[in-house]
């Protein structure tokens, strides 16, 4: 009588407990999934698994998807028809050659910021469109290349990317570096580079001389013309007191004045000598030689006057004033003469400081890709998980310590 009891007991609660589980798997089909989502994304979010996904992106990237560059290289320096130390003219003399290195080094350095303008850009590609069909993105690398319609900026950027101009310290040459989705590019605009450095020095080279030339060729002139305008005012003051030469008419007055002067002596002693011989200071004999005297004084007075003073001739005035006009002449001449020489020796000068592109290595048409770029990518990479690894490491380190 109990097991019927007891089956009939079991047999009744199979209804009810069967509701509950009928709902369970649906429970567990709502809640497991989300569960299970965000048990793999707490896997993902780990920082071992996002650093090995960046790897791996980033090795898929440069290795397989990305564009094969190619590279040319070229090497020049810029030499001068006679260096600055003439006991050598070779670039290869040692510590004699040290002037010459340091001045190519840096024309080097002006020719690595003009080689990377926007000036030289737009010589190579007048036409923006040129450029970006050239450099266009072509799949599945998206990230390479210039994209259409991009701005004058965004141009010139990659533009510098495309070459990279390396003046060596030690012996004053020119590394140049081009690079090109194709050989051809990479090999063009390594020439074309060339030709625009050759351009460049030969432009600053005669823009220099030809400056400096002119110049020198105006203070000539301007010589000339103050020579000519002393030389005109010396003519014009002789021509006015009646072509003389005044320190020539100065030194004669002075010359027949001490004549008279030395007379003047003569004639004082015979008075004197014939007062003491006569004792009537009028005898004719006295006042004959007193009269000489006196004349002759007068005499001096009027050539002393007519030498010195306003009416007369004023021969100290006007040879002072001759002097400076000869002054003037002399110091024309002299300035006519230096700025002649100073011309002389500015052409001598342009043409022994001419320079040249001299080319020590031509480039040469690749013909296998690049693959440093790779390389130095995925390393730039690893050098960045480096970095943020150390940087988060350190951050978190001092917030726990807080």
């Amino acid at each position: 009588m109990t097991e019927p009891t007891s089956s009939s007991s079991s047999s009744s609660s199979l209804p009810r407990e069967r509701p509950s589980s009928l709902l369970f798997p649906r429970a567990f089909a709502e809640g497991q999934p989300a569960e299970l989502w965000r048990e793999r994304f707490k896997r993902l979010a780990k920082p071992r698994v996002l650093i090995s996904a960046f790897l791996a992106t980033s090795a898929l990237y440069f290795f397989a998807i990305g564009r094969d560059r190619y590279t040319t290289v070229s090497e020049f320096v810029i030499q001068q028809a006679t260096p600055l130390n003439t006991s050598s003219a070779s670039v290869l003399a040692g510590a004699a050659s040290a002037p010459q290195v340091l001045t190519s080094l840096v024309d080097g350095q002006y020719l690595q910021v003009y080689l990377e303008s926007s000036d030289v850009k737009t010589r190579l590609f007048p036409n923006p469109q040129r450029l970006e069909q050239d450099y266009r993105v072509k799949f599945p690398d998206v990230l390479a290349g210039l994209p259409s319609n991009s701005s004058g900026p965004a141009q010139l950027s990659f533009y510098k990317k495309q070459l990279h101009v390396a003046p060596q310290p030690l012996s004053g040459s020119v590394i140049l570096t081009t690079s090109g989705f194709t050989p051809d590019q990479a090999f063009k605009l390594n020439k074309e580079l060339l030709d625009q450095s050759r351009r460049f020095v030969n432009e600053v080279n005669q823009t220099i001389s030809s400056d400096q030339n002119n110049f020198a060729k105006k203070e000539v002139q301007l010589a000339e013309i103050n020579l000519k305008a002393a030389t005109k005012s010396l003519e014009l003051f002789q021509e006015k007191h009646g072509n003389l030469n005044v320190e020539s008419e100065q030194a004669a007055a002075s010359s027949f004045i001490s004549g008279l002067e030395s007379q003047l002596v003569e004639l004082k002693v015979e008075e004197a000598a014939l007062r003491r011989q006569y004792r009537d200071p009028n005898a004719p004999e006295v006042s004959f030689v007193a009269d000489q005297v006196s004349e002759l004084e007068a005499q001096i007075r009027t050539e002393r006057d007519r030498a010195i003073s306003e009416n007369g001739r004023d021969l100290n005035t006007l040879a002072i004033e001759e002097a400076g006009l000869r002054a003037d002449v002399d110091f024309a001449s002299q300035s006519l003469q230096s700025a002649r020489l100073a011309a002389d020796n500015s052409r001598r000068e342009s043409q022994r400081q001419q320079k040249f592109v001299v080319v020590l290595s031509q480039p040469q048409l690749p013909i296998s890709p690049d693959q440093n770029w790779r390389w130095q990518g995925f390393l730039a990479s690893i050098g960045v998980v480096v970095v943020a690894w150390g940087v988060g490491g350190f951050l978190l380190k001092a917030m726990r310590t807080n």
